[in-house]
């Protein structure tokens, strides 16, 4: 919803709790709030419920129950949405904005068409019926137009949209627009978690009774693989052909080259842990594998010696050193090192959520704070950065959801200024759920 339409929603509201106020004048009414010198009545906060509960039957397709339910749920919000009405409607008197008898008429002729209302004969008879007057509803609409010239003047102009806004919002929203998936020229510098000789020797005796314990069973091998690790897709069946098989690690080619079918590998080491395979099936054209991986656990020192490491590596790029020279230097990545920490173009659907935080933020050129994880530190360099075109309806549809995000903010801290300046004084059993003081200071 545009924050124009959002406006008429609100005053709309308004004109139907006005107009119920009037026409139940007559009927004694429990009182359960007092907004400086006005009350709210059960009956009126009932009636902004029962319209809740349209709406949502209407616009959102609930159910009768299923709406009804919900809106109870909102029975306080409502409440406190009404009290800022109600100030804002005292703020335009206040104020003592004016409003043309055409935009009065145009307002109430809108109203008439938008429900069907052939002739001003049919139209009164329906207002006199409520126990209403012409008079009456033409005021109520002229109040609801001040309020409505009062929020334009205060908020609208605030509503601004830059091209960055936009930009941001894109690359915050990835999951739900995959075709608009930022990419990224990355590079990073990774400086691995150093195992000492004791933490290698502790990896390799669990690594050695995990072994017994597949060879015991061989058909366990993927449950045993995901028992000890937190990666889900622990030993499933990777399929691979001989020459892509050339683009893994050493170990993983050393070992699977050799590697009869159905048999199971010895521990073979290497920097990210100790590795266990097994061969499901192989031809000269593919090899169907399983590993798994225990990792070396880590000691506090050598965790704080890496940390040590990456403090002294951002202090070289605050000097000015180069990010790719520095990465051949220092990065434990061995595919990338040569490359000068070159990741590549990835999209940030591609990073885990912390990295993808981290890096969204990053302008071009700038390289990231230390990202740690359970392997190491990663310290990010965003080389380039390819956003595709939005189309002139998807801009228009993004400025209007960040404007109605900025109308709901600026509406909100207005109202709530009014607020701090306001007599109001809700009864405890206003709202069932409400069971604190909600009094502001000035009504104690």
């Amino acid at each position: 919803m545009k924050p124009k339409i959002l406006i008429y929603t609100i005053l709309f509201i308004l004109i139907l709790i006005n107009i119920t106020s009037y026409s139940s004048a007559r009927v004694i009414d429990r009182i359960i709030a007092f907004v400086n010198d006005d009350i709210i009545t059960q009956r009126r906060l009932d009636i902004l419920v029962s319209q809740r509960a349209f709406e949502l039957q209407q616009v959102y397709r609930f159910s009768e129950v299923e709406a009804q339910k919900e809106a109870e749920k909102q029975r306080s919000e409502l409440l406190d949405r009404l009290i800022r009405q109600m100030l804002l409607l005292e703020a335009a008197l206040t104020l003592k904005i004016q409003v043309s008898d055409s935009d009065i008429e145009e307002q109430i002729q809108d109203f008439k068409n938008k429900y069907n209302i052939p002739t001003d004969e049919e139209f009164t008879k329906l207002l006199n019926r409520d126990g209403l007057t012409y008079e009456s509803f033409r005021e109520q609409i002229q109040r609801n137009l001040m309020t409505e010239k009062l929020v334009m003047g205060r908020i609208i102009p605030r509503l601004q949209v830059r091209d960055s806004d936009v930009q941001k919002f894109v690359e915050e929203n990835q999951e739900q627009l995959p075709t608009k998936a930022v990419r990224i020229h990355l590079r990073h510098i990774f400086i691995a978690f150093q195992p000492t000789e004791e933490d290698k020797n502790a990896a390799s005796e669990k690594a050695n009774k995990i072994l017994e314990e597949i060879n015991a069973d061989k058909s366990q091998f993927e449950k045993i693989a995901q028992r000890i690790t937190s990666n889900e897709n622990a030993g499933e069946i990777i399929e691979t052909s001989p020459a892509e098989l050339l683009k893994f690690p050493n170990e993983f080619l050393t070992t699977l080259s050799k590697l009869e079918q159905g048999n199971i590998s010895k521990p073979v080491e290497s920097d990210d842990g100790i590795h266990i395979f097994r061969v499901e099936s192989r031809t000269e054209e593919k090899i169907f594998f399983r590993y798994m991986t225990i990792d070396y656990p880590i000691s506090e020192s050598a965790i704080i010696d890496t940390r040590e490491e990456s403090v002294e590596i951002i202090s070289k790029l605050q000097n000015g050193e180069d990010f790719k020279t520095l990465a051949t230097q220092h990065s434990d990545d061995r595919e990338t090192n040569t490359k000068g920490g070159d990741l590549g173009i990835i999209t940030l659907l591609e990073l885990t959520p912390k990295k993808r935080e981290v890096i969204s933020m990053l302008d071009l050129g700038k390289y990231s704070d230390p990202i740690e994880t359970e392997r190491g530190i990663h310290i990010y360099h965003v080389d380039d950065r390819i956003t595709p075109d939005l189309t002139a309806e998807e801009k228009q549809q993004i400025v209007g959801i960040l404007r109605q995000q900025l109308f709901e903010k600026e509406w909100t801290a207005y109202t709530d200024s009014l607020l701090e300046n306001a007599y109001i004084k809700i009864k405890p059993d206003a709202v069932p759920s409400l069971t604190a003081d909600t009094s502001t200071p000035e009504s104690k």
